[in-house]
């Protein structure tokens, strides 16, 4: 198993929050792997170790949830097409969109071993005239690198801090149930990602009833995890923080 090895904050965070310590982790690894070679579906082959184990900590080492949410993001690209199409970062349209800040990880975390905070911009988008599923598709693709290469972010999790300003009723009225839907499978069904905290800013009346579609497809303890705020600041470090 070739992964990247922890700091010691990050180590005793994942031994407190999601069960992992040096001899689950083999153990877990090594039973997914032979899993994974009886599913020659899933193209194991070109599964590397640390993907593998973000899945396996994205799940808290629950081994039949993570062969579930694996086999679910394998599904992916029949269940929701739009998020497969066109994935190439050097084309000139995702450029585009990737230029705008859409879907920021900021560089800094609070602490050593505090989540990764990840600044969503989706106003932007009326500037290229973009719909909904550009801001879903870069954000998805953004979250695939931080699961391959973000400690911060398959440990500690990810608090989302989506700045609503200027989004416009174009954009709201593509956010309809069915498509609530769809994105909550990928990205909390299917992806592993740890979501410690939505911060909504600046929501226009239209978006707050929107986010409560969104909440109607949530988990409770994820519900309580939305926060509308007034004001964030970034500091010299790049750190997001609550005013």
């Amino acid at each position: 198993m070739e992964i990247r090895p922890l700091s010691d904050a990050l180590r005793k965070r994942a031994r407190e929050e999601i069960n992992e310590n040096p001899e689950t982790l083999v153990s877990n690894f090594n039973e997914l792997r032979e899993w994974l070679n009886e599913h020659p579906q899933l193209k194991s082959e070109i599964i590397s170790d640390q993907w593998l184990v973000a899945f396996l900590r994205g799940s808290k080492h629950n081994l039949e949830k993570c062969k579930s949410k694996i086999e679910r993001y394998y599904n992916l690209s029949t269940a929701a097409p739009e998020l497969y199409a066109n994935r190439d970062p050097l084309d000139p349209q995702i450029q585009e969109l990737l230029k705008l800040g859409l879907f920021l990880p900021l560089k800094k975390c609070a602490s050593e071993d505090s989540p990764r905070i990840v600044l969503v911009r989706m106003g932007e988008l009326n500037k290229v005239h973009g719909r909904l599923s550009d801001l879903c598709k870069i954000g998805f693709m953004i979250a695939e690198i931080l699961l391959l290469e973000d400690d911060n972010f398959t440990i500690s999790g990810e608090e989302l801090v989506s700045d609503l300003k200027d989004t416009g009723f174009g954009l709201i009225r593509q956010w309809t149930p069915a498509y609530a839907r769809k994105l909550f499978m990928c990205f909390e069904n299917a992806l592993t990602i740890r979501m410690t905290r939505i911060n909504v800013l600046n929501a226009p009346i239209g978006m707050r009833t929107a986010v409560a579609i969104f909440k109607l497809f949530l988990k409770e303890k994820l519900k309580k995890r939305i926060i509308g705020r007034t004001k964030w600041k970034v500091t010299g470090l790049g750190i997001c923080e609550r005013i």
